[in-house]
């Protein structure tokens, strides 16, 4: 049997869970954690006119690997690169860490395997204005939305709607000076955010109208299997405009999809080769499933620790060691 290969970050609590089923099925794993990497890692990578191979080590545990082992791949989360030396300069950092990423993915492109999914794919998915364009032509309903950094437009927008909210589309999370983590939560707009065209001008920000709900979905795609969860996100006020609010304790449970909606959320996963992906769905008080947003490397251990029903860690768990038979 071939080797699973699992990169994200040391501390992903999602790939601990997984690495509790694959050592419970006594299976072969290597855990590639990036913002590790170089520091605790060995890589060569050989090519020549008549081959090429590639070895991977991890220079704690000594334990090493043949990339021609591997037989998937879970691309879970990225994350920093670290060194030996911890006082390089800004410039000589910026130039390690291109080097670094670009042996490290000269190497893994060449895998041809099962991916989970793979960075090509991963990327291409990612752009959330190109992701609503798509979603509308596999029949979804969308809110309407306004990416700009144009204040006239914005503030058009506003006035068209008259309930609008902010969203990110990028990482939810920033750092600030004392690098604790904060939070981007999306925001109901008022008119005195608008009032200032400096900030508004600064960089283009999705907003978006502001869709009534009765509850939330969370579609998660593994393969040709799909695992919803009802989030009954207006249960509570602080999770009525954005249900991750993790100090609450949103109510959640299995929901079957409509086989239509259900049918329509694959084609869509498919269309971009993704053999994972979460989506977010409002469903509106008319009944009416209205399409939010497609996450490649969504987080789903919270709802599965809400829904235990909900299988999903151990289906993503047998999708890898499937491939590597």
């Amino acid at each position: 049997m071939k080797t699973v290969l699992i990169i994200s970050h040391c501390e992903d609590y999602h790939v601990e869970k997984v690495l509790h089923l694959l050592k419970q099925k006594k299976a072969n794993y290597f855990f590639l954690t990036l913002d590790e990497f170089p520091k605790n890692y060995s890589l060569s990578q050989s090519i020549n006119n008549n081959s090429a191979s590639a070895t991977l080590e991890n220079t704690l545990t000594k334990q090493k690997i043949k990339l021609s082992e591997i037989g998937a791949v879970w691309l879970r989360k990225s994350a920093n690169f670290s060194y030996l030396s911890n006082d390089m300069e800004e410039s000589t950092n910026t130039f390690a860490n291109n080097e670094t990423e670009h042996a490290l993915f000269s190497a893994l492109y060449t895998l041809d395997c099962f991916w989970m999914s793979h960075p090509k794919f991963l990327r291409a998915a990612m752009w959330k204005g190109e992701q609503l364009k798509r979603a509308t032509e596999f029949g979804f309903n969308i809110p309407d939305t306004l990416i700009s950094n144009n204040p006239c437009e914005i503030r058009a927008f506003y006035m068209r709607h008259s309930k609008i909210v902010f969203k990110v589309m990028s990482d939810p999370i920033i750092y600030n000076d004392a690098d604790q983590s904060l939070g981007v939560a999306t925001t109901l707009v008022d008119s005195d955010m608008l009032e200032n065209a400096e900030s508004l001008r600064l960089i283009p920000n999705q907003f978006q109208a502001y869709i009534e709900k009765a509850y939330e979905l969370r579609v998660t795609i593994i393969g040709n299997e799909v695992f919803t969860a009802k989030i009954d996100s207006q249960a509570h006020p602080e999770t009525k405009i954005d249900c991750r609010n993790l100090n609450v304790r949103v109510p959640m449970s299995i929901y079957e999809l409509p086989k239509k909606i259900e049918a329509a959320c694959l084609k869509l996963i498919k269309s971009y080769s993704l053999n994972y992906s979460a989506l977010d769905f409002i469903v509106t008080p008319k009944g009416e499933y209205v399409f939010l947003e497609n996450n490649p490397c969504g987080q789903f251990h919270y709802i599965e620790e809400n829904v235990p029903e909900l299988k999903i860690i151990e289906s993503l768990t047998n999708t890898l060691l499937g491939a590597c038979i």
